[in-house]
């Protein structure tokens, strides 16, 4: 390790053991920084050095973090930008993680078997509707999903 000062040095074994147990967003890792009373300046060498080493790396993050959230519910794209987003990880980086997840996923699939989920649940189309929108999925999958499971609707207009 480079020649730090003491603090920077416990700064940077205390972002390593959370590194250790899972996979952390840089923002997630400032905050818990925080929380142990370093100072700015120790935290942004801290976490700047377990960047350059690859230890840290919110691109990676970001993409462990959708496979790992959409494999037990599924997730639209609206919703995934907005959870990372809100985790601290960059528009920029949210976006392009997600982009990347649907390359290889097919949104419309992933929609259609949440709704699938939910007409075992007996909801009515406006529950339905609502649901799906709160997964984070476009109105315009919505809609193609529903029409094409004979889910039929109407839009207040209020």
């Amino acid at each position: 390790m480079e020649e730090f000062e003491p603090n920077v040095k416990l700064a940077i074994e205390a972002a390593a053991k959370s590194l250790a147990r899972c996979e952390q967003c840089r923002a997630s890792l400032e905050r818990k920084l925080v929380q142990k009373e370093f100072d700015e300046e120790t935290i942004k060498q801290a976490l700047d050095f377990l960047e350059s080493k690859k230890y840290l790396d919110d691109e990676r993050y970001a993409a462990s973090w959708i496979r790992s959230h959409c494999s037990f519910k599924p997730r639209g794209s609206i919703r995934l930008v907005r959870d990372l987003c809100a985790r601290g990880v960059s528009r920029n980086i949210a976006d392009e993680a997600v982009k990347a997840y649907f390359e290889n996923v097919d949104e419309y699939e992933l929609c259609d078997s949440a709704l699938k989920k939910l007409l075992t649940k007996n909801k009515n189309v406006k529950k339905l509707l609502k649901s799906l929108a709160d997964s984070g999925f476009s109105y315009k999958i919505i809609q193609r999903v529903l029409k094409n499971n004979r889910v039929g609707f109407e839009c207040d207009s209020d």
